[in-house]
């Protein structure tokens, strides 16, 4: 699990640094850009959790170990440290990708609003883009 995430990761860096040179030439638009930036966000946290799970499960193997007397305890300190470290990376992640998310959906809004101003949307389009950022909002709200 943790080495597909770092493939879908290092692919999506990839593609993500081509992108300016791509959005400057006219191949790709601003928001097919600001998608791609999102994706690598979204990855970056994802390749954090397997990291934490996969530290989680082997402290468990090594604290079976510790009481089958295989291993000593500082090896069981070092996965707890571990552990704690890929704990605090994942939270770290999800943070920015929740931010990553919430600012996606502004900057949502705010175009939905341009182009309906502009007529080339609906006032459906803005009142979904307005719904979306409420519940990214309200999900932040009730995490703190």
């Amino acid at each position: 699990v943790v080495r597909r995430a770092v493939v879908d990761e290092t692919r999506a860096k990839k593609g993500a640094a081509a992108t300016a040179r791509l959005v400057k030439r006219g191949v790709l638009s601003k928001f097919e850009a600001e998608q791609r930036a999102l994706r690598v966000v979204r990855l970056e946290s994802e390749l954090a959790k397997a990291q934490m799970i996969s530290a989680q499960q082997e402290l468990t193997s090594l604290k079976a170990r510790f009481l089958a007397g295989e291993v000593s305890q500082p090896e069981v300190d070092a996965a707890t440290t571990a552990v704690t470290q890929a704990s605090a990376a994942a939270q770290e992640a999800g943070a920015k990708y929740h931010k990553a998310q919430l600012d996606a959906a502004e900057l949502n809004l705010r175009r939905q609003r341009q182009l309906l101003k502009l007529g080339s949307a609906h006032k459906s389009d803005v009142a979904r883009a307005e719904e979306k950022l409420a519940q990214l909002q309200q999900g932040d709200e009730a995490s703190h």
